[in-house]
């Protein structure tokens, strides 16, 4: 079975892209994509939307004909590990939100 986290991690340091902006690409923390990076499995959406940032068919090193390896969808890998992931964005949405209140809050009193 493939680990898809590394080879994520192969293509993105011989493409020369750094981790910041690999992260803004895809909408991410540096500490998602480093999470990610020790993922043996990912949500078959953001490996689409990783796919097309790096300009990399990563989909096509599945043998989708043999059973031992299988893309993990949203739904078991949020039974997996994948709610670590989950949670790590769902926090980094909070913090912006934050962010943004207090930029209103020191807007509309000062």
């Amino acid at each position: 079975m493939i680990h898809i986290g590394k080879k994520i991690h192969e293509v993105v340091k011989a493409k020369g892209i750094s981790i910041s902006v690999f992260a803004k690409k895809i909408n991410k923390s540096r500490t998602v994509v480093y999470d990610i990076f020790e993922r043996e499995s990912i949500d078959s959406l953001l490996l689409y939307k990783i796919s097309e940032e790096l300009d990399f068919n990563f989909l096509s090193l599945y043998d989708l004909s043999n059973n031992n390896q299988q893309i993990v969808n949203e739904t078991t890998t949020f039974y997996g590990d994948g709610w670590k992931l989950k949670y790590m964005e769902l926090l980094e949405k909070y913090n912006k939100l934050l962010e943004m209140k207090v930029e209103d809050y020191f807007k509309t009193n000062v």
